[in-house]
């Protein structure tokens, strides 16, 4: 009688910086599809990947690295916007259609879009004034 096992491992990979974090994962899990051991003489076979979890270096390890922080959140938020509006690659157009689709889920949820803009732009410029060593104003 046999069963499946999961396991949790944690694999580093060398990937192109200027990939967003999605293209990455994507190749990742290219890479680990490649490496399926079908002939395996040890009496386990793996019979599937998937990636749970992605995270750059250095926020793994706490380690700075040449991206800052704000440039990967915004090519995240970039790759995703374009997942949804593939109409668009206009970074105008899809804020646009960003923040109105935003301000219907606020309406769904009864939820102040007015109030929790101003508590989001207090979060952004506290994270960007401490990146800069600014004290916000």
């Amino acid at each position: 009688m046999r069963e499946e096992i999961t396991v949790t491992a944690q694999l580093i990979y060398d990937c192109p910086m200027d990939a967003a974090l999605t293209e990455q994962s994507d190749m990742i899990h290219a890479d680990l599809t490649r490496l399926l051991d079908a002939d395996s003489t040890t009496g386990v076979a793996c019979c599937g990947v998937t990636i749970q979890h992605i995270a750059p270096e250095a926020e793994t390890y706490g380690t700075t690295e040449a991206r800052q922080l704000a440039e990967r959140q915004s090519d995240r938020i970039k790759d995703a916007l374009a997942a949804v509006y593939d109409d668009t690659e206009d970074a105008r157009s899809l804020l646009i259609y960003a923040l109105c689709d935003l301000r219907h889920f606020a309406d769904q949820n009864g939820l102040s879009f007015g109030l929790n803009d101003k508590a989001a732009h207090q979060l952004y410029r506290a994270e960007r004034d401490s990146k800069t060593g600014e004290v916000a104003a």
